[in-house]
């Protein structure tokens, strides 16, 4: 018979072990999602975001730049000549109201996605002309702009019943060690 003292501790014991465990595999994966950041170092990645099915399934997901500034939203992707399917741009505003984009000093042709306060597709504007000072307008209020490579849209079935999922990681900003 093991006595009540030796019992109590071999459940410590066994609670933190499961609890190591746990956060061991927690790191595993946070590490994992690191090492599959893109390692081109123009792109600065702040988050990731989800385009997500009406069915709840993600058609596609990218890490993201967050532009949330009046100078991070002007600079937008101008200069970048190549954008991976991993990869964009998020622009967030504070007040819902119709939106203007244009291409002036973006060298890559995007697709520009428009996306209401609850989340979803409001317009998209496939295969922007680059370097163009044509206006591209959402039509109506929008809370968000994800900007993705040309194509992407088409080839990840993103449409008017797609709705975005988006996080800001914990090393927003850094490049993964």
């Amino acid at each position: 018979m093991i006595p009540a003292c030796h019992r109590q501790h071999g459940r410590t014991f066994l609670a933190a072990f499961f609890l190591a465990i746990w956060l061991l595999s927690a790191c595993s994966h946070h590490r994992q999602e690191l090492q599959s950041i893109p390692s081109d170092d123009s792109i600065r990645i702040d988050g990731a975001l989800d385009f997500v099915q009406p069915d709840g399934s993600v058609a596609a997901s990218i890490f993201i730049e967050i532009a949330d500034t009046p100078e991070t939203q002007m600079k937008g992707l101008m200069g970048r000549r190549e954008l991976a399917d991993t990869q964009g741009m998020l622009f967030i505003f504070k007040r819902l109201k119709p939106r203007k984009f244009w291409m002036k000093d973006t060298p890559v042709t995007l697709d520009i996605i428009f996306v209401g306060s609850d989340g979803c597709v409001v317009h998209i504007a496939e295969s922007t002309p680059p370097m163009s000072d044509q206006r591209v307008t959402s039509g109506e209020p929008i809370k968000y702009v994800v900007e993705v490579g040309a194509g992407f849209s088409k080839r990840f079935k993103i449409d008017s019943d797609t709705c975005i999922r988006w996080r800001r990681l914990e090393t927003a900003g850094k490049r993964p060690l």
